[in-house]
């Protein structure tokens, strides 16, 4: 090779790298050139993870990519700052959609997406499984409360008095609570035989009984009118969390608690939620509203971050993130007589019609 044309070579080479140099940093950074107007932007992404492997990815209309193979998740980059419509869809599987924000520089996630299809099995149970489905931890003690307003427990064939001008009670493993005629919360210990009073929240007392709802390290309190009371054992403090509650549930971690009310269904978040949208301790957010009024509501245990509740109208599951509009999806048309979700069968949804029980695989 001659020395001139060595020389252009290193010219061109060097020129090459001086702009491709500058471009690969700026696209390192999350920028990207647009030749029409000769300018850079920062581009953002979506990220998404969905426990349904090769589903189609549409980014505005656009078919863009298919969801792992294995894990079901996908990253979109290099896109435009602004609204975009995002949409996920299989065959036999109902599309999941959202419209996004993106920002300059950041990603926005969904890290529990979940496809329903279409035809999900439906198969008769049995009362055995759904026995195994619902068993809890019986109470060691045997509490009643008599027409007089008194606490009384059973030992050895007998009974002995707890306490008196009781309005409500309800059991837990390890205690008794119970909401004197006064308003104060107070918890009885099997072992010791102790009565503590916690504290004088604010109960609103009628005919109506309190309801105790347990989580172990919270115990929900729900008074005649619907009041939600948050008790935190470690903390020692009860503190209002809502109105108008027919029921409380928490999740399996008790990081969230449903809010079950007449028409809407709400999470309570009892921790920090360290991944997106970052919800903050104490924060409460309505996921459902519903025109007919809701009979029974519950988590899905296998993801923790969908609900499945009855109307009237039928067995519904959805998401309880609603960033970009939250999807509903129904499992059963038509009013049921009973519903059933249990962390001792993630996968499965229970329900009853009649004398014959059903049972859903998602």
């Amino acid at each position: 090779m001659k020395r001139t044309t060595r020389r252009i070579l290193f010219y061109v080479l060097a020129l090459g790298f001086a702009v491709m140099g500058p471009l690969a940093v700026l696209s390192s950074l999350g920028y990207t050139f647009h030749p029409g107007t000769a300018t850079f932007e920062i581009t953002g992404g979506i990220f998404i993870k969905s426990g349904t492997p090769r589903a189609s990815v549409f980014l505005d209309g656009g078919f863009v990519r298919e969801t792992g193979f294995i894990i079901g998740s996908t990253l979109l980059t290099d896109v435009s700052p602004g609204t975009h419509r995002v949409r996920l869809e299989k065959p036999d599987y109902r599309p999941w959609v959202k419209t996004v924000a993106v920002d300059s520089g950041a990603v926005r996630e969904f890290r529990d997406v979940f496809l329903i299809p279409h035809l999900h099995g439906i198969a008769t149970s049995t009362s055995a499984e759904l026995a195994a489905a619902r068993a809890t931890t019986t109470p060691a003690h045997a509490v009643t409360r008599d027409t007089k307003g008194r606490l009384l427990i059973a030992e050895n064939g007998a009974k002995r008095l707890i306490a008196e001008n009781v309005h409500s009670f309800g059991e837990t493993p390890d205690a008794v609570f119970f909401i004197e005629q006064n308003g104060f919360l107070a918890r009885y210990d099997a072992a010791t035989r102790e009565i503590t009073t916690i504290d004088r929240p604010g109960f609103f007392l009628d005919r109506g009984p309190a309801r105790f709802v347990d989580g172990g390290n919270f115990l929900a309190v729900i008074d005649s009118s619907g009041g939600l009371f948050l008790y935190d054992r470690a903390a020692g403090t009860v503190r209002p969390a809502a109105s108008g509650a027919k029921d409380a549930v928490f999740d399996a971690d008790e990081e969230k608690l449903l809010i079950v009310k007449e028409q809407e269904i709400a999470v309570f978040w009892l921790a920090d939620n360290d991944r997106q949208p970052f919800q903050k301790k104490g924060v409460v957010e309505t996921v459902v509203r519903e025109a007919d009024p809701i009979k029974q509501a519950g988590w899905h245990a296998a993801t923790d971050a969908h609900i499945v509740y009855r109307t009237r109208a039928g067995v519904f599951i959805a998401e309880i993130d609603t960033r970009g509009g939250g999807n509903v999806y129904e499992l059963v048309a038509g009013p049921v007589d009973d519903l059933i979700t249990s962390p001792l069968a993630p996968n499965a949804i229970f329900y009853r019609t009649g004398k014959t029980i059903y049972k859903i695989e998602l």
